[in-house]
């Protein structure tokens, strides 16, 4: 049965370890963020015009924001986390001093019966006994309390992964349209759920402006989050790794700033489409592609905006 108990103990705490994958970067880290793609080269008539000086404060203050609820989460991840590894290491302590405890007490009752008669050595073998059975009692209690508060925290991880498991599939079918298409892709792994957009199906060349096509599926994606208002939803955006050149340079001094803008736009549009809290999103330029640069199809696979649901 302990051997069971432990086995249960152990897969707790695996996943466990899973989670402290969470990135510690101020908004995201590039290999699990949403991520927003461009062509850079890009036809400078058709730039979008400058953020108000307004508009810009009050980006800063919602990223501030963002970032403090990313910290404090982060902490929260981290105490649960040393809480874990203290509980593991609590339990195996008791497992050894229940073990030495029992040993003791077939010492002691071995003790007993071999005096015989001695009165004296018997009485004081049998308080001994006594206490060394109330140690185990003791022990035991507490070794139960250790294995109740793993089997909750894995019930918390088992229920994380399942809404996760319901969200991929309301976002499955409220995409299918863009899924057939190969222009959005959906899927779990871990503790993360992630949905890539093509920027084609989003963006026009070099713009940071949706277009409609990627706002409506944005907005679905947005409808389909709301009702879990639980999870942290981060957008990340990403680009190729081709230079910005000409008038662009103006407004995008290169791909990060691109990629900044890209993925605030989308993530205004997660707002609209339902999702009021727990947002945040950044752009990483082409700093994570998933595909090689030197072709044009892997280019285009690499300028996309993620959506990370955790």
């Amino acid at each position: 049965m302990k051997a069971f108990k432990t086995a249960i103990l152990a897969t707790s705490l695996a996943a466990l370890a899973g989670c402290a994958s969470l990135d510690k970067s101020p908004i995201c880290n590039p290999s699990h963020q949403w991520v927003a793609w461009s062509d850079v080269r890009c036809n400078p008539s058709t730039a979008p015009t400058d953020m108000t000086d307004n508009t810009a404060r009050d980006a800063a203050a919602r990223i501030a924001a963002l970032e403090k609820d990313r910290q404090r989460l982060a902490d929260e991840l981290a105490a649960a986390q040393k809480q874990n590894s203290a509980l593991s290491s609590r339990v195996s302590d008791l497992e050894r001093q229940l073990a030495a405890a029992k040993q003791r007490n077939s010492d002691l009752e071995a003790q007993l019966a071999a005096m015989g008669g001695m009165a004296g050595d018997k009485n004081k073998l049998a308080a001994e006994l006594a206490a060394a059975r109330q140690r185990i009692a003791d022990l035991e209690k507490q070794l139960a309390d250790c294995e109740a508060r793993v089997a909750d925290l894995r019930s918390q991880l088992d229920q994380n992964k399942g809404s996760l498991a319901k969200a991929e599939k309301d976002l499955i079918k409220a995409l299918q349209p863009e899924i057939s298409k190969g222009t959005v892709s959906v899927h779990q792994s871990g503790d993360a759920l992630t949905i890539s957009l093509a920027s084609s199906l989003l963006y026009d060349s070099g713009q940071d402006q949706l277009k409609a096509g990627g706002t409506d599926a944005l907005k679905r994606v947005g409808g389909v989050l709301k009702d879990f208002p639980e999870k942290q939803v981060h957008v990340a955006g990403y680009t190729d790794n081709v230079a910005i050149k000409g008038a662009l340079l103006k407004k995008f001094p290169s791909n990060k700033e691109l990629s900044d803008a890209r993925a605030n736009s989308a993530a205004e549009a997660l707002k609209d489409g339902g999702v009021s809290s727990n947002l945040s999103s950044a752009g990483h330029g082409d700093s994570n592609p998933i595909a090689s640069n030197n072709t044009p199809a892997g280019r285009a696979k690499n300028r996309r905006v993620e959506v990370i649901v955790k």
